[in-house]
């Protein structure tokens, strides 16, 4: 009992800011069951948080199976939007850059060509996180409560 309260989540950032990315599409580490109640609870401990949710479609945990066929035609790498929320950070802690809302990421699997192969991935398929989402792609937190489009 004294080890699980040690590690129990309270989600208080005591005004840090944090970034999170998720994928959509994680099957073992499912958003509903982590992130988005994580970013919850966090609402619902601090009324002025800086924590930023990013849910990224069509993107998993497990950027190293991507390769293999029947990913590499589905699935993005979450791996550049781990790169990009760091230069997000970094880009806040150290020119007081607005650091962008909550928000779905709407990416685009590469599909599978005629000829069986997958097309390389391109910034088409990567778009960037938005300074400034969309009403259809931005995730509202508050009081406990996630709202996700």
């Amino acid at each position: 009992a004294e080890g699980m309260a040690q590690i129990r989540a309270s989600g208080n950032l005591r005004g840090l800011p944090a970034l999170i990315v998720h994928g959509r599409d994680d099957a073992i580490l499912p958003p509903n069951h982590t992130s988005r109640a994580y970013a919850g609870l966090n609402s619902l401990t601090e009324a002025r948080s800086s924590l930023r949710y990013y849910e990224v479609t069509n993107a998993h945990h497990l950027d190293a199976f991507n390769q293999l066929p029947g990913f590499s035609s589905r699935y993005i790498p979450l791996q550049y939007y781990l790169i990009q929320i760091l230069d997000l950070l970094h880009d806040h802690l150290e020119n007081k850059t607005p650091l962008p809302a909550s928000q779905v990421v709407r990416t685009l699997p590469r599909g599978i060509l005629e000829d069986g192969t997958v097309p390389d991935i391109t910034r088409e398929n990567l778009p960037a996180i938005a300074s400034d989402p969309g009403d259809a792609d931005k995730i509202l937190l508050g009081n406990g409560a996630i709202e996700i489009p």
